[in-house]
């Protein structure tokens, strides 16, 4: 089982001259070969996850997430909570015997955007770039509380009904990064506006949006009643992309990408402020930072519900 998961075709390379070097659709086949790999790893997990909990799990919860999202990278490069969107989602905890551990899986969609016009860097400013993209998460994460903590626990002595937690997991995120063109919402990752897979950059693909995240975060959650409880949370994702936003390299040559790509490309690839107007000025020039990937956060809170009671629980998972 575990070959299966590793393995990887051979025909994805071309041997030429003692050297292995990529055929056409290698890197893309070996990207979809590795999302793969992460996919039915996660399907593991999720599946461990809820094996684990149905034998073991204290009280399992379902509950509702909303709150706020935004992004950090090249548009918005320091600036946490700026330019902050809507996000919504559901969650399913189980909550283990010992206190302090909690297993839970999530699916939370999202928006985020950033936009160089509200920066206050001259350069972002005359840069002039945008970009908004949905984001939907799904993946399995692990709490773990810093005091015992006993989901619909009302009792002030033993302050088991409240608790500080962290938490960390791995995600599957999809992304859809969009551009603003005369007021119409432009999908940007088909104009490959640094020239990707253009005879200016034929090696490099078009990236990918399906993508995976890692979750790090803190939270405080109490009980409301014998069955409700409220966890205020913020969590940051870490992403191993940084085409979030659609911006990474350098300006292509804006004359050829509009012949081999279309004047679109071109148009929002550099859409640069001068005076002199349309110009090919940025040729070669930085438009991003590729040495840094781009992360999303996820803020707000979730008001769950015990699907049990303690009696029902206690002769359940007996």
């Amino acid at each position: 089982m575990l070959s299966n998961l590793i393995e990887i075709p051979l025909n994805l390379f071309d041997f030429e001259k003692d050297n292995w070097v990529f055929s056409n659709k290698s890197l893309k086949l070996m990207f979809y070969s590795l999302v793969l790999i992460m996919m039915r790893r996660i399907s593991l997990i999720v599946i461990i996850f809820f094996s684990v909990t149905n034998v073991t799990a204290q009280t399992p919860e379902i509950g509702v997430f909303g709150g706020g999202a935004y992004y950090i990278g090249d548009l918005n490069p320091y600036a946490h909570f700026n330019q902050t969107n809507y996000a919504v989602g559901i969650v399913y905890r189980s909550n283990f015997d010992n206190e302090r551990i909690a297993l839970r899986i999530q699916a939370i969609y999202g928006q985020v955007e950033g936009n160089d016009a509200f920066s206050n860097d001259l350069n972002q400013l005359n840069r002039n770039l945008n970009f908004s993209s949905s984001i939907l998460e799904i993946g399995p994460l692990i709490e773990i509380n810093f005091i015992d903590y006993i989901v619909g626990d009302l009792s002030r002595k033993k302050f088991k009904f409240q608790t500080f937690y962290l938490l960390a997991g791995i995600t599957y995120f999809k992304m859809n990064p969009l551009g603003n063109y005369q007021g119409e919402a432009i999908e940007l990752q088909p104009l490959a506006t640094e020239g990707q897979e253009t005879s200016q950059n034929p090696s490099v693909k078009r990236y990918q949006l399906n993508q995976i995240s890692i979750p790090l975060g803190v939270g405080y959650k109490f009980n409301v009643t014998k069955r409700f409880a409220i966890s205020l949370e913020y969590g940051i994702r870490k992403t191993f992309t940084d085409y979030l936003d659609d911006v990474s390299g350098r300006y292509p040559d804006l004359q050829l990408l509009s012949q081999e790509a279309g004047q679109l490309s071109a148009y929002m690839s550099d859409r640069t402020l001068n005076e002199e107007g349309y110009t090919d000025m940025n040729y070669g020039m930085s438009r991003g930072n590729s040495k840094n990937k781009d992360w999303y956060s996820f803020f707000g809170a979730i008001i769950s519900f015990r699907i049990f009671d303690h009696e029902t629980c206690s002769k359940r998972f007996k």
